[in-house]
């Protein structure tokens, strides 16, 4: 016999186990498959669902709300973007956000997440106190696609479960508020029963505020301009363009009047506040304070300087983010004088996160820890933090 007959021979004999394992792996499959629901067209699907809905009921389409003489919405919509990324706080972001979507919302709600719970921190246009409503994600399937999804999702003729207020609603919306790409807050918005919703814009003002917040450690090195409101035509589709003046043509590139305006000409418009007014959480003190004499310190050794510029700021935003996200205890321990007591946890957990980072000498001996929370969370009055 050939060598190659007894290999053949061999391979033949091997392989029958392995052939007999296939092919009852073959049938196992074929009845696995045969068990399989076969998917429903998207077509009949839609009509299914489409006859199982009850029809919406017509509203007549009413014009928005005239905006201010002279303003169109895209001159307000940047003037408000301009306000938040001028914010120097987070807090002051928020608050020139929800400002903003006043202008293109009837009613509105901005929600603080933490884990999974959510509290709402102010809000407008409801008849209702609105700080203070709760909710949480685990509860509610829409924001939970929201929070997945990071995307805003949108709804016709429905108040979702977590708005505790009455009446129709033409539409509404939900929107999150992104922090290094996770949803840290969302804001519910809607045209309430004959009211306005430009969701687009809303949603620009919610981008706006997500970057403004990611970047504000950058502010310094940015310098943003103050926000302004300007009176500029908008050359639409299909419309000629005004042919300029003679006196307009010979001024062309020289002065437009724009840059060399008299300070009493220049328009500076302040941001309103919200509706109704949240309850006051400023990151600066509410009055100047006294100038005192500086303490006698050893200077910064050369070369850390700016280690002693990035411990100020990280103590800052560590001491920021308790007062955005406890503005009820902060308010409590400003009156009572007793801070530390109702804000331990947080304050020795902020603290274990500063000491962890720094550690230079120079540094611990400077605590700018402590500074940021007497500056930024008492106020700066240090009797008020209790310890």
């Amino acid at each position: 016999m050939s060598q190659e007959k007894i290999i053949e021979e061999t391979l033949t004999r091997s392989l029958e186990s392995l052939n007999a394992q296939l092919n009852a792996l073959r049938e196992s499959l074929s009845a696995m498959s045969a068990s399989v629901p076969v998917i429903p067209a998207p077509k009949e699907l839609a009509a299914a669902i489409a006859g199982a809905l009850p029809e919406p009921e017509a509203t007549p389409a009413s014009a928005p709300p005239p905006l201010p003489a002279g303003q169109p919405a895209q001159n307000l919509l940047l003037f408000h973007v301009a306000a938040i990324e001028y914010a120097d706080s987070q807090v002051e972001i928020l608050k020139r956000l929800m400002a903003g979507v006043q202008e293109f919302a009837s009613r509105g709600a901005l929600y603080i997440l933490k884990g999974d719970a959510a509290q709402s921190w102010a809000g407008f246009g409801f008849p209702e106190e609105v700080r203070g409503w709760k909710t949480s994600l685990d509860e509610d399937p829409l924001l939970k696609t929201m929070v997945q999804s990071r995307l805003r999702i949108l709804l016709d003729n429905t108040l979702p479960a977590f708005i505790p207020a009455k009446g129709a609603v033409r539409r509404s919306m939900i929107t999150p508020l992104l922090l290094k790409g996770k949803p840290a807050a969302f804001l519910y918005a809607d045209a309430d029963s004959a009211g306005k919703l430009d969701h687009y814009s809303v949603d620009i003002l919610m981008r706006a505020a997500s970057l403004s917040i990611d970047i504000l450690p950058l502010r310094p090195k940015r310098d943003p301009l103050p926000a302004a409101l300007e009176n500029q035509d908008i050359i639409l589709p299909g419309a000629p363009p005004a042919k300029p003046s003679a006196q307009e043509e010979e001024a062309l590139f020289e002065d437009s009047g724009t840059l060399s305006a008299e300070p009493s000409e220049t328009v500076v418009a302040e941001i309103p506040p919200a509706e109704p007014t949240p309850p006051e959480i400023s990151f600066a003190p509410s009055q100047p304070q006294p100038a005192q004499a500086p303490l006698e310190e050893e200077p910064i050794p050369p070369g850390e300087e700016k280690a002693h510029e990035d411990a100020k700021r990280f103590a800052r935003l560590l001491i920021q983010e308790i007062v955005l996200y406890h503005p009820k205890e902060v308010e409590d321990g400003r009156a009572n004088k007793n801070l530390y007591v109702l804000l331990k946890d947080d304050i020795d957990r902020s603290r274990e996160a500063y000491e962890q980072r720094f550690t230079k000498p120079s540094i611990r001996g400077r605590d700018y820890f402590k500074q940021a929370m007497i500056h930024y969370l008492a106020d700066g009055d240090a009797s008020l933090l209790g310890v």
